[in-house]
């Protein structure tokens, strides 16, 4: 498939011969429970069939925040309630499929082949005039925001055009009806008492927002640790992707929580999650930014734009750098990296200023391959990537990221920038997390300073390596007192290996008779039938060798680098062999300054749980589907230098495979190679036997809320069920609500109008007063405030920078400007400072520089003087913007420092200048 210009509304779609119909939605309802930095949430989707006959078949294809765990997949037919389970990918599309076969209504829910943010429901036999839930639970990690300085929650509501073809079925653009019904999103908030939430934010829509309780605790007494915000709307699409920030105090503290799984014998998981705050001298390394100018990028440019100039104003003197544009084609600006001075600056920024989508398609593949084999072999290189990620084919380009990151000896690393309001978070996470770097988003209107700054901060970070970790257990099975038993997880990868092809010793003491080569036994002659039903769910890696799973599966398996600010989390997996508690967790690493080491007391929760164990199980299965895990380091113990991938290399790919479905199984996570099916006979027991991974039974996909919770929180859903809903389906792309109206089938990237709200029972009717505004201010039950990004026509202005001075640019002539309006808001006085700042550091006498500080400047003050002026007038007026001119002040310190200044005549000068300034 080529790149397609529409945009994708998607309903739940079905064909009548070749024409395409969609199920009215009546609603979507959304309920998340939001506890630290993780996020359990429920989508309960409403569709009614209103025809006067059953349909057969019907598909929706909705995303997902990457590295969200499906763990839940409930149908509700009438009275009906069909419950999912997970099982080998095949098989269950074989279940679904028999029983459809059979008259039977049935749902089944499969991840992409190649996005792992992509998923289909289907949905089969709906009887006429019949109304069907569809519910589905997913946990999931929550990112730390750099700009807010808290944890930021997405719901994906749609899923972009992407570039390239996809292995599985794709939603396209169409018209059908829309349904009258309406969405609601609603998300309580708790952190651990003794911390506090500062406030809660939506850059991307009006929200009700209520400090000191939960949607279920309203009327009870106030507790700081506790908020909840709602948002409803009147129609079931959203336009956008729907963002929430929560401001918490101390969400980075380093913590390890060890949970037990309430049915399987003695499994435990740990979660070890911290937001690093060291400092380490910076590097002068190469960087080289990756940015995309695809025809997707249209609406996105301006922002890639401004990223990029904070971006090369912030460079310190030393490092190399340079730009490559990318779609279907590739350019660089120079041949190679430059050194960073004042005429490589200028010419970066003359250069960025051209940026048009104007590029074609997005092949980020070779676009970051030209990067890599460009770069300078004797210093590290740092590839920043900035694109929205509209591709298709994610596999292969995280593959090959794979090997180089791993080939290069820690002395290459890629970051990478999400821009736009339709970013492919499989794909820019994909890419940090083969590169060893990390990965933000940044809406359109978005404020973007502190994010941009912390990705540059991590860039000249100097490489961290050897990263380890070691487990102290107190041993109960020990009569020493204060006994402590230390294990390092690396070396839990010895596992048994046994071929199947060897016979048994039993089998090698009795020989086996002979087989005739011509038998005409009645039965043993003729064609070989085909498999039965019955024999459907047999093994389908009964052939592959048999290996021992190890005691501890570590997720990562190769702990990525630390970086300030930027949240790491890392989880164990616990056999159940072992009785032994852990008492504590060591994190160690080395670096080119020295070692460094960080000991986390375990937390052990008080009630069984499985949140931890299923987050840690879909971390495990998402890295086996990108190529990496622990079965690619794992080694026989027969040979301690025979990897099993090099001792089984045929066989490899479905031994992963095998992995990844046995953590499926056993915890009840769906993945690219597990998916969930509803039947009624996963009620009773009809169907036959699961798939046996040789391991304990696995526990109901339909526990209850309060079993999958954190054992020392309140995980439970309310009381009174939400009617949750957000149906979709074309067969392919799509955004939550019903299906499109032929006016949604619009111009792929004109901006979206606000979408109408309506009032609920809670909220009254002072949701339809909301104004726009940009800050969150506190409220009680009854009154309502939120934030709001307003996207206004955005293609109306892109349109009249073509059409009108761009004509006249072509004609020769530069068309009139009005001069700029002076700047208003503290973050734009910084931007004008920073842009008057010389590429060395310094800046010097000026009147736009007067006029910015709103101090007069004597014009014959030294260069010294005036840096010192603005350092200190940044320093003690602009304190709320220090993230953005952190590494400018840097610059400028390290300036004056080369000036021959000692000590003494900086503080002259700094007493001098304070006298203005404060």
């Amino acid at each position: 498939m080529s790149y397609g210009q529409s945009s994708y509304r998607c309903g739940c779609g079905y064909y009548v011969g070749q024409t395409k119909r969609y199920l009215p939605q009546v609603q979507l309802d959304a309920h998340t429970t939001i506890l630290s930095n993780t996020s359990r949430t429920t989508l309960k989707q409403t569709y009614t069939n209103p025809t006067s006959h059953d349909i057969k078949q019907c598909l929706y294809t909705f995303p997902l925040y990457d590295g969200a765990s499906v763990v839940a997949f409930d149908c509700r037919i009438g009275n009906r309630v069909l419950r999912g389970v997970v099982k080998e990918r095949s098989q269950a599309k074989a279940t679904f499929d028999r029983a459809v076969s059979r008259g039977e209504t049935a749902g089944y829910l499969e991840q992409s082949l190649d996005a792992s943010d992509v998923f289909s429901t289907r949905l089969g036999n709906i009887p006429a005039n019949e109304t069907i839930h569809v519910d589905i639970t997913y946990v999931g990690e929550l990112k730390h925001d750099a700009e807010a300085d808290g944890i930021r929650f997405t719901i994906p509501t749609r899923i972009a055009p992407r570039y390239g073809s996809a292995s599985d079925a794709q939603p396209s653009p169409a018209s059908g009806t829309q349904g009258k019904g309406g969405i609601s999103i609603t998300v309580d908030a708790s952190v651990a008492e003794g911390s506090f939430i500062r406030g809660i934010q939506s850059p991307s829509h009006p929200i009700a927002v209520t400090m000191g309780a939960t949607s279920t605790s309203i009327g009870s007494e106030v507790a700081m640790h506790k908020a909840s915000a709602t948002l409803s709307l009147g129609s079931t699409e959203l336009d956008q992707d729907f963002v929430l920030l929560v401001l918490t105090k101390e969400t980075g503290t380093p913590k390890a929580i060890l949970e037990s799984h309430p049915t399987l014998p003695n499994q435990r998981a740990l979660m070890l999650t911290l937001v690093p705050k060291f400092s380490l001298p910076r590097s002068n390394p190469e960087i080289v930014f990756v940015a995309d100018r695809s025809g997707s990028m249209e609406n996105n440019i301006p922002t890639l734009k401004s990223a990029l100039k904070v971006f090369l104003k912030s460079l310190p003197v030393g490092v190399r750098f340079n730009i490559c544009s990318f779609g279907s084609r590739n350019s660089f600006l120079w041949p190679k990296s430059q050194a960073y001075s004042r005429d490589s600056l200028n010419k970066a920024l003359a250069h960025v200023e051209t940026f048009k989508a104007d590029y074609g398609g997005t092949d980020i593949f070779d676009a970051l391959r030209e990067t890599i084999n460009n770069r300078h072999g004797d210093i590290s290189c740092e590839v920043m990537l900035l694109t929205d990620g509209a591709i298709w084919n994610q596999n292969s380009l995280v593959t090959y990221l794979n090997g180089e990151v791993e080939g290069s000896k820690a002395s290459l690393r890629l970051f990478a920038l999400g821009v736009g309001d339709d970013v492919s978070h499989s794909l820019i996470e994909g890419v940090a997390r083969a590169g060893s770097g990390f990965a933000q988003t940044v809406k359109n209107n978005e404020k973007l300073d502190s994010k941009v700054i912390r990705m540059l901060k991590g860039a000249l970070s100097p490489h961290t390596t050897d990263y380890s970790l070691e487990i102290k257990y107190d041993d109960q099975d020990s009569e020493e007192e204060d006994f402590e038993l230390v294990e390092k997880v690396a070396e839990s990868l010895k596992v048994l290996l046994s071929d199947t092809e060897t016979p048994t010793q039993s089998e090698a003491k009795e020989p086996k008779k002979p087989t005739s080569f011509f038998d005409d036994a009645p039965g043993k002659a003729g064609p070989e039938k085909p498999p039965s039903a019955d024999n459907a769910n047999t093994d389908p890696f009964a052939h592959l060798p048999a290996i021992s799973v190890p005691k501890i599966i570590q997720t990562p398996q190769v702990i990525p680098p630390l970086y300030p600010f930027s949240r790491t989390s890392v989880y164990l997996l616990f056999s159940g062999d072992s009785h032994n508690i852990p008492q504590s967790v060591t994190l160690r690493a080395k670096s080119e300054h020295g070692p460094l080491e960080l000991e986390i007391p375990v937390e052990v929760l008080s009630s069984p749980g499985q949140t931890v164990h299923q987050l840690a199980a879909r971390k495990a299965i998402l890295e086996l589907e990108e190529g990496r895990g622990w079965i690619y380091e794992a080694k026989g113990t027969d040979d301690a230098k025979s990897l099993v991938k090099e001792r089984y290399p045929s066989r490899f790919d479905e031994m992963v495979q095998r992995e990844a479905v046995r953590l499926g199984v056993r915890f009840q996570v769906g993945g690219k190679w597990s998916s969930f099916v509803a039947v009624q006979a996963n009620d009773d027991g009809s169907e036959g036997e699961e798939l046996d991974m040789s391991e304990p039974p696995v526990a109901s996909a339909n526990d209850s809320d309060e079993d999958m919770g954190f054992g020392c929180f309140d995980m439970s859903t309310p009381s009174t069920p939400v009617s949750r809903t957000g149906g979709d389906g074309t067969v392919k792309l799509c955004s939550f609500g019903g299906a499109p109206s032929p006016a949604s089938s619009t111009y792929r990237y004109a901006a979206m109008g606000q979408m109408p709200l309506f009032a609920d029972k809670r909220m009254g009717s002072q949701l339809a007063s909301l104004t726009p505004q940009n800050k969150w201010r506190p409220v009680s039950a009854s009154q309502y405030s939120g934030t709001f990004e307003a996207t206004g026509d955005s293609s109306q202005a892109a349109r009249t920078g073509r059409g009108g001075r761009a004509r006249d640019l072509g004609r020769g002539r530069r068309a009139p400007t009005a001069a700029p309006a002076p700047p208003q808001t503290a973050n734009e006085k910084v931007h004008a400072v920073i842009e008057l700042q010389d590429f060395e550091g310094w800046w010097e006498h000026s009147k736009a520089l007067s006029t910015i500080l709103e101090i007069e400047v004597p014009r014959a003050r030294t260069k010294e003087w005036v840096t010192m002026l603005v350092v200190r007038w940044l320093e003690v007026r602009m304190k709320a913007e220090a993230e953005v001119w952190e590494l400018v002040v840097e610059k400028a310190r390290t300036w004056l420092e080369g000036q021959v200044m000692g000590e003494g005549e900086m503080e002259r000068l700094k007493r001098e200048v304070d006298g203005l300034v404060k």
